[in-house]
């Protein structure tokens, strides 16, 4: 497949798909039905040659403003569900009532657990990013040691202060591959393009003084 037939595919938006989209946003009793007919079928318009976090967010781009119109939870679901097309021979393990009304673990590959209720299918898109390096990740915290004789301390940060801790920490996730794309695709969403800027640039603000 040519470059520019795989451009052709990802970056032109879909009138069925979004269609879809906005009836899952209407229609609550057919809501997780619709958003995974949806992402099968904006599962053909990802791109194989992007790395696996781009190649989805680059799709649910794609519907931003039919998302704005079904809601949250839609959103949710369909990128969930696209997730597991998107990574469709990932082996997951989730929880399922079998035949005999019992709950039984389950192992299967992503693109199966599409077909699963909504619990077991997010269950499985986090397993599917945890497995790709997509998940979150969450410093552990040192427990405080406090003694019988000493009050806690209630640690208030100031928006400042958190200001400050996030700037420290955005070298380490614009050079992480993952994380510079997510972080690249967000911007977009919001208008903006993140590039370099001229060494000696002044930017002012409220932090500025």
């Amino acid at each position: 497949m040519s470059k520019k037939t795989i451009d052709a595919k990802t970056e032109t938006r879909s009138a069925d798909v979004g269609l879809l989209i906005k009836q899952a946003g209407k229609a609550a009793d057919s809501m997780l039905a619709k958003c995974k007919e949806a992402a099968k079928m904006a599962s053909a318009q990802l791109n194989p040659s992007l790395p696996l976090a781009q190649r989805i967010e680059s799709v649910v781009l794609l519907y931003t403003e039919d998302f704005k119109q079904a809601g949250h939870n839609v959103k949710a679901l369909f990128k969930d569900a696209l997730t597991l097309h998107a990574a469709a021979q990932t082996p997951v393990s989730v929880e399922v009532i079998g035949k005999d009304g019992k709950k039984a673990e389950e192992q299967l590959v992503a693109e199966k657990a599409t077909e699963l209720p909504k619990h077991a299918m997010r269950e499985a898109a986090k397993q599917v990013r945890e497995a790709h390096g997509m998940a979150r990740k969450v410093a552990a915290k040192k427990p405080a040691t406090v003694t019988k004789t000493e009050t806690p301390k209630t640690d208030i940060k100031t928006e400042s202060d958190q200001f400050s801790e996030w700037l420290g920490q955005i070298d380490d996730y614009l050079q992480d591959s993952v994380f510079h794309q997510r972080i690249v695709a967000h911007l977009i969403s919001l208008g903006y393009n993140l590039g370099k800027a001229a060494t000696g640039r002044v930017v002012q603000g409220k932090a500025a003084a």
